[in-house]
């Protein structure tokens, strides 16, 4: 049995539904992406749930990678932090994002 998103460390179900809304349903799924692009699959997701997108932070990256990497966001190295940090910002104020 496919182990679902929800079961994955970091991630609950609120993030599964994100990630179910559009067409994400296992974890084996969510490990094929980058975390950049599991992060925007999910705020897409959320799009299409009707709900808000301004968590543009990098906590949702640090759980996104943590549950890829099966470690806890707080174990997670700082220069990947920061990495994450400037992904975040740098997608805040390109207006690229609603």
């Amino acid at each position: 049995m496919k182990k679902k998103i929800s079961e994955m460390k970091n991630l609950g179900p609120q993030c599964e539904e994100d990630f179910n809304a559009i067409g994400i349903y296992h974890a084996d799924q969510l490990k094929k992406l980058t975390p950049e692009k599991a992060f925007m699959k999910m705020l897409e997701g959320r799009l299409s749930r009707g709900k808000s997108t301004k968590c543009l932070n990098a906590m949702y990256l640090y759980a996104i990678y943590g549950a890829q990497k099966n470690i806890d966001w707080q174990d997670i190295p700082e220069k990947k932090k920061e990495e994450f940090k400037a992904f975040t910002k740098k997608l805040r104020t390109s207006g690229d994002w609603p």
